[in-house]
């Protein structure tokens, strides 16, 4: 058969075929190029910086802020006492609950042998009598009741003795007042053997003299922060400090755990005025920690701030003007923006030290 020569062959379709699929590919590609970029996720408000007199502070606009969540709050002074940190342990009560075990006892036998010693007196004293008026009791039966009397009383001496030993070792090893309670019982004593309360030794650094301990003082162990109450000064030092150690008392918690470590802030030196700042208003980056201040409808300036007077929700600030208006929930979404804007990797929660 002869070929038709407009017809084109099996081979010379290919190339053709080729041709049409780039020009296809490349006008596709064309078509994306030309195609407007989609908006980027709005994982942050629009803001802008603006500088003045060398501050540079944080502009959004007001619906940006609604979408933020960005609250400011003023932040009212009020009269702060500085504090200064102790450490502490939560101590184990099981030898407590001993030692009053033992101790027990040995009132125990200390009021036998006192009545066994007051009975052969007055045996001793009937005897002497009956021998005395018509000798009824005889001479012999008379010595019987003194050695009887005699050995009564060195029993109850030595009774009396092992108990003040038993106490003093108590008193040296939980203090006065603890050392009281288990001689004695009662609903405090109660209290720390059911767990109700816990026994915490506060150590001070070393050297630190503190010549009245407060009443009370602030205990952070594993949650939030407890108030415990002053039981007295302790008799031994916490070996890991080797400062002045003082006993307190706080009411059980999961935080307060037999054997935990805990921070102890105790209360020290005179009041100051001061804005306690939250938590959640401090921001952690170049090193220190910052807030951010509304000085304007929609604008926010960060200034440092000093975390050297621990509060139990914050930090006591004494140099902000009290009714300064204080972010206090989106400062970490400003400081991403402050950083993005001036296109600085953002120094965040990572950096905090608290």
């Amino acid at each position: 058969m002869t070929a038709d020569p407009f017809r084109p062959t099996r081979a010379r379709r290919g190339p053709l075929l080729a041709a049409a699929a780039v020009v296809v590919l490349a006008a596709v590609a064309w078509a994306l190029l030309r195609r407007p970029a989609a908006p980027a996720p709005d994982h942050a408000p629009p803001a802008r910086l603006a500088t003045d007199s060398g501050v540079t502070s944080v502009v959004l606009d007001p619906a940006a802020m609604a979408r933020a969540g960005i609250v400011a709050t003023v932040l009212p002074a009020a009269a702060f006492q500085g504090s200064l940190t102790g450490y502490g342990a939560v101590l184990d009560v099981d030898s407590l609950a001993a030692a009053r075990t033992a101790l027990a006892a040995a009132q125990a036998a200390a009021a036998r042998t006192a009545a066994t010693a007051a009975a052969a007196r007055e045996e001793l004293a009937r005897i002497r009598s009956l021998n005395a008026a018509d000798q009824t009791a005889s001479v012999k039966a008379l010595q019987d009741a003194e050695a009887a009397s005699s050995g009564a009383d060195a029993d109850a001496a030595a009774a009396r003795a092992a108990e003040r030993a038993r106490r003093a070792q108590v008193v040296q090893a939980w203090g006065p007042v603890v050392g009281r309670w288990a001689a004695e019982g009662g609903a405090a004593l109660d209290d720390l053997l059911a767990r109700r309360s816990v026994l915490i030794l506060v150590s001070l650094p070393t050297g630190t003299v503190l010549a009245d301990p407060p009443r009370h003082a602030s205990v952070r162990g594993a949650a939030d922060a407890v108030r415990a109450a002053f039981i007295s000064t302790a008799t031994e030092t916490d070996p890991a400090t080797q400062g002045a150690a003082f006993f307190y008392r706080a009411p059980a918690s999961p935080g307060l755990l037999a054997g935990m470590r805990v921070t102890v802030a105790l209360p020290a030196g005179a009041p100051r005025r001061a804005v306690v700042v939250p938590r959640s208003a401090v921001v952690w980056a170049e090193g220190g920690a910052w807030i951010y201040v509304e000085t304007g409808a929609t604008t926010f300036t960060r200034r440092p701030i000093s975390t050297d007077l621990a509060a139990p929700d914050g930090y006591a600030v004494t140099d902000l003007a009290p009714g300064a208006r204080v972010v206090t929930r989106g400062a970490q979404l400003l400081l991403s923006e402050e950083y993005r804007s001036h296109a600085v990797p953002v120094k965040g929660d990572a950096d905090a030290d608290g």
